[in-house]
């Protein structure tokens, strides 16, 4: 009896051992979780996924360079969508509204223009130019292009139908009065006119 006594002793002893160990390894295995979690989160840090389908059009860093948070690693861009931002006159901001026709001459093509849709109107005029930001969206884009790339934007406040359309240079003042000249059998003839829409 005092044998199979000290045997249930040494047993249960050894159960109390067994659920200890069982304690311990359940919160090594909790401890191991959570390792492994804060090592799949810091792997996700070292992934740069782009918040949109675009196209890379600089890199500010190198492979192995060490980057701080906040700092810019690379410019992505979307072309889905592009802009150009153009300086109107602030004496034009009561005849411009989003949605209104425009069109784009780019410097490296000159003679070509590129359809438009005014987007955006800033709200800020420059205090010494006295000029404001508009948006536009380009509607169709040389086939080489490059963004900050320089380009001239017209766009459409007013249109009139059936007109004789002049470049500016050719109408000329005579005594506070608009006028041009005209071919009448070789000789120029000069004639007063009325003015319509400019610019």
């Amino acid at each position: 009896m005092d044998k199979a006594t000290e045997t249930l002793a040494i047993a249960l002893a050894g159960v109390s051992r067994a659920e200890a160990a069982i304690t311990e390894g359940q919160k090594e295995f909790v401890a191991a979780e959570k390792t492994l979690e804060f090592h799949r989160a810091r792997l996700r840090d070292t992934e740069i996924q782009a918040p949109f389908d675009g196209m890379i059009i600089k890199r500010n860093r190198e492979p192995g360079d060490v980057v701080v948070p906040g700092s810019s690693i690379l410019t992505l861009i979307s072309t889905e969508e592009l802009w150009i931002s153009a300086w109107v006159d602030e004496t034009e901001i009561d005849r411009l509204q989003e949605n209104q026709k425009a069109r784009v001459v780019f410097r490296s093509e000159p003679d070509k223009s590129y359809p438009g849709t005014l987007v955006r109107l800033g709200r800020e005029a420059d205090r010494e130019t006295r000029e404001f930001i508009v948006d536009i969206r380009v509607l169709g884009l040389p086939n080489n292009w490059a963004v900050g790339q320089r380009a001239e934007a017209f766009i459409e406040v007013a249109r009139k139908k059936e007109v004789v359309v002049l470049p500016a240079k050719l109408v000329v003042n005579r005594s506070g009065e608009a006028g041009v000249f005209l071919n009448a059998n070789g000789t120029a003839d000069w004639r007063p006119v009325a003015r319509g829409l400019r610019s």
